[in-house]
């Protein structure tokens, strides 16, 4: 009886290794690797912006961008500039584009406008707004799921006419008139964005 045991013991474990090795070759395998695919990039086509510096018109302003593509903004500026009314066109290119994966987006940017100013305390006659080329470089921060808050923070160049270093030049050589500041060879710009 005991014999008898030894050997439905053997069968059975020979019969469970069968179906195990069967199983095993039954499993197909497959070489591919799955990939989960890259969340889709949202593009935030429009911006607007309120903020301090050149690329917001002055010393407080407004600044309305659109992105025709990912990596590049077109925007036009208007604010106070002490003076008056300061204005700014422009181009932005991202280094990073401007889609809601990214929070920090660097860029480089040039502009046109009013990017010099003289003020004569006494004499508001001498008091000019000047034309100009600026150029510069800045960050944008964003914050938020669809990331469409955020801070722009930049340094700008503002290349200055040769008008406005003649009557600089006269102002700060008449001895009638005494300097109190001398032009700033870069500036700062920043302020509060939202996009949409």
């Amino acid at each position: 009886m005991h014999q008898k045991l030894k050997i439905a013991a053997s069968i059975l474990l020979v019969l469970a290794f069968s179906c195990a090795m069967a199983q095993e070759k039954d499993i197909p395998v497959r070489d591919e690797v799955f990939k989960r695919p890259p969340p889709a990039e949202i593009p935030h086509h429009f911006d607007f912006g309120i903020g301090l510096g050149l690329d917001y018109g002055g010393l407080l302003g407004v600044q309305f961008g659109y992105a025709p593509v990912k990596h590049l903004i077109l925007f036009a500026a208007g604010g106070y500039n002490i003076v008056g009314f300061g204005w700014q066109t422009g181009v932005k290119g991202l280094i990073i584009g401007k889609t809601e994966n990214h929070v920090a987006r660097p860029y480089g940017m040039a502009m046109f406008g009013i990017n010099s100013v003289i003020i004569v305390e006494g004499a508001n006659e001498y008091n000019e707004a000047y034309l100009g080329f600026t150029l510069g470089a800045g960050i944008e921060l964003r914050f938020g799921g669809k990331k469409k808050n955020g801070f722009d923070i930049a340094l700008v160049v503002p290349i200055r006419s040769q008008e406005f270093w003649d009557d600089w030049n006269y102002i700060k050589n008449n001895p009638a008139f005494e300097v109190a500041s001398n032009p700033a060879p870069i500036g700062i710009s920043m302020g509060f964005h939202h996009e949409f």
